[in-house]
């Protein structure tokens, strides 16, 4: 997820863990030698120039390396700066920094940091010789002494500190070591569409720089990136900290080895010292101490537990001045008491989605794609919805195949989700509770662009309110500002949908949500409903003509949401009538619903909503139903209607809408008084003789729309 402009320097493979950079005649013989020696005793590849073949130009041979090098540190001497070199290695070392996310490491040898950050003493007579030297190209001075600042305010050793040098050395190596074995290895050939999200977060860990310990949140879906962002963030930042580290997986950790084994780890690697056995006791006084004087990075990858930021990292109270705690998670409830900022991942533009694939999918190659590929490669993508392991598993998956072999996956995928992507997804369905996976379910299956999503929940007896909130937290769902709209990624929804598939393979009358229009249509016309059936969605557009025995619908006891719905003329037919519906249903959605009433043996009592546009019923039901929980009625369209029946009951009701309901001619005097009526709509309604004056239905009615 890295912008095209740095995609040329980052594909460099990394070869050698360090390259210093060094004045030879202040160090090459003395401290360079025994820093060598110790690097390579600890199997540390290590660049100096005195690896330059005879013959091989200087610089480019030089730049070449620095680009390998996944550590740069930089020996700081007396006569560091009057070499040209030298400052031309740092300009290149500073590009590094910023494209490839390299690491630098400075050590003031015999110097004093404030004379290197400042050019002050020697570094100041350095560049007034320069100045003189290179009258005509002052750039080239002015950007020496740019990147000597930045990289000498970086995090570092200072010699005078140490004793001796062999301790110094000691130190760098084991600084060294730590920066290498707890650098997360990121494969820079797929980073693309990183460039804002890192500018954000970097953004938000400078706010307040120097001051207090900020905690930031990543929060996002599975394979949305956020470990990629993170690492990436992690490998920018990590030279300016005194210590820092990168701690994958800490769900899968603790579970496996503890939170204390995996927090003794994390402090073993922030002071760099080997085996930091504290135990459950907790954090001794004299080790909180010495993290305090340190200057902190840490990342904590894939948190699901709120407790595992305090647990790890002491919240805001172990480390010193300037630190920074980053916390990638699923679940935004886990870093809402201890965060300071929360960033949130978005998916990739379309753009972007296209790129990312056709990196993985043709190597990055610039082919000249017939169209048929073009349209291949856009649904994919339109499949996909952004989400980058989606993009990278698919891509990777159809690397090296024929455009045929492209068309049968992706109708493979009509059908059946692609079980890598699905496996990550599920890791944040997973630990919900029983109500919240039902309503997560019921949200994949059923409810998509619903608006009355709560009320019709709350009537299953579920708390749905904070239930919503769990699953937005775990970027399962979307919920609008005003909290009336859900939605759901797609690849989300499918991972959903997978889940009850699984319920019962074969038998599709034994899955608690029906959707798919073949497997409702198997259902209906061969009787094998069953009462684990609670929410059927049905195009009956995808079976015209189908027609339905009256026991169709009897044996589903537990039915709370039913939706025949058609986008044209095609209904379902009833020829033998239909014996009854479920009493538990809440919502009742048939389009051109074919019958004149509703059956006789129904109880709407627990009906939330009635929509039958453009039915052929006549009057819904003869006796006075017990209506407390219906919320709206819409008979739009249903052009037989004569006359309402009594709703005195529906004490709930606030919205009537009968638009074009040409054979209407009565309204019944009962709407006069429902308190909660706020819209009523009778445009259209032709017949209809003028409404009686109504104090308590004018004063009630928000929306009145009469007959034209």
């Amino acid at each position: 997820m890295t912008s095209s402009s740095s995609s040329s320097s980052s594909s460099s493979q990394i070869k050698y863990d360090v390259f210093i950079s060094f004045r030879g005649l202040d160090t090459r013989h003395g401290f360079l030698s025994h820093l060598l020696k110790a690097l390579r005793e600890k199997q540390i590849d290590a660049y100096v120039d005195d690896k330059l073949k005879e013959g091989i130009e200087l610089l480019p041979a030089l730049f070449t390396a620095i680009e390998e090098s996944q550590i740069a540190l930089v020996i700081f001497s007396k006569d560091y700066a009057s070499s040209k070199w030298c400052l031309e290695e740092l300009v290149k070392i500073t590009e590094c920094m910023a494209k490839n996310w390299q690491i630098v490491i400075p050590i003031f040898y015999n110097v004093d940091p404030s004379d290197v950050r400042n050019q002050k003493g020697c570094y100041k007579s350095a560049f007034v010789d320069h100045e003189k030297s290179f009258k005509g190209n002052i750039m080239n001075v002015q950007n020496w002494k740019l990147a000597l600042k930045r990289v000498a305010n970086l995090s570092g050793f200072h010699s005078t500190i140490f004793g001796t040098e062999a301790e110094l050395i000691e130190r760098v190596v084991q600084r060294v070591l730590t920066r290498l074995n707890y650098i997360p290895q990121i494969e820079l050939k797929g980073l693309i569409g990183m460039d804002k999200p890192i500018a954000e977060l970097q953004s938000l860990i400078s706010c307040n720089a120097g001051k207090d310990v900020h905690i930031i949140g990543i929060w996002g879906m599975g394979g949305i990136g956020k470990t990629t962002i993170a690492s990436v963030l992690f490998n920018i930042l990590c030279s300016e900290f005194e210590g820092c580290c990168f701690l994958p997986n800490v769900r899968e950790q603790s579970e496996k080895n503890g939170i204390t084994q995996l927090r003794d780890r994390l402090l073993s690697i922030l002071l760099e010292e080997k085996d930091l056995n504290i135990g459950a006791n907790g954090v001794p006084t004299h080790v909180l101490r010495r993290l305090g004087r340190k200057k902190i990075l840490v990342v904590l990858d894939d948190v699901n537990n709120p407790d595992h930021v305090q647990d790890l990292v002491g919240g805001h109270e172990w480390f010193g001045r300037g630190s920074r705690i980053v916390v990638t998670t699923r679940d935004k409830h886990v870093i809402c008491k201890e965060a300071d900022d929360i960033y949130q991942v978005g998916v990739l533009e379309h753009h972007e989605a296209l790129q990312l694939l056709n990196l993985h999918a043709f190597n990055g190659s610039s082919l000249e794609l017939n169209n048929q590929h073009n349209d291949l490669m856009t649904r994919v993508v339109d499949y996909a919805k952004g989400i980058p392991l989606a993009l990278k598993v698919l891509g990777t998956f159809l690397y090296g195949k024929s455009d045929e072999e492209w068309e049968s996956q992706l109708q493979k995928l009509r059908k059946m989700s692609f079980k890598e992507i699905q496996n990550v997804l599920r890791l944040s369905y997973e630990g919900l509770d029983r109500e919240e996976s039902n309503i997560f379910l019921y949200i994949a299956c059923f409810f998509e662009g619903h608006d009355n999503i709560k009320i019709l929940l709350d009537a299953c007896g579920y708390s749905t309110a904070i239930a919503l909130k769990t699953l937005h937290d775990r970027a399962l769902i979307i919920v609008s500002k005003d909290g009336k709209h859900v939605t759901m990624h797609d690849l989300i929804r499918e991972m959903g949908r997978e889940i009850v598939r699984a319920q019962n393979i074969e038998k599709f009358g034994e899955r608690s949500h029906l959707w798919d229009a073949t497997e409702i249509t198997q259902v209906l016309k061969q009787d094998q409903g069953t009462n684990r059936i609670e929410s059927i969605t049905f195009n009956m557009s995808s079976a015209p003509d189908l027609s339905l025995s009256r026991h169709s619908l009897s044996k589903m006891k537990n039915l709370n949401f039913l939706r025949f719905y058609s986008h044209d003329t095609y209904g379902v037919n009833l020829p033998e009538g239909l014996e009854n519906l479920p009493d538990k249903l809440k919502l009742f959605h048939w389009d051109d619903y074919p019958l004149q009433s509703l059956p006789t043996k129904f109880n709407a009592e627990n009906l939330v909503e009635l929509d039958m546009q453009g039915s052929y019923v006549k009057k819904l039901w003869k006796n006075v139903q017990n209506l407390a929980n219906l919320r709206r009625v819409d008979l739009d369209g249903s052009k037989e209607l004569i006359e309402l029946p009594d709703l005195s009951k529906a004490s709930n009701l606030e919205t009537l809408s009968l638009c074009d309901c040409e054979n209407l001619r009565s309204v019944h005097p009962s709407i006069f008084f429902l308190q909660k009526l706020i819209y009523v709509d009778l445009q259209g309604c032709i017949r209809l003789k003028k409404l009686p004056a109504s104090t308590s239905l004018i004063d009630s009615v928000e929306k009145l729309d009469e007959k034209e």
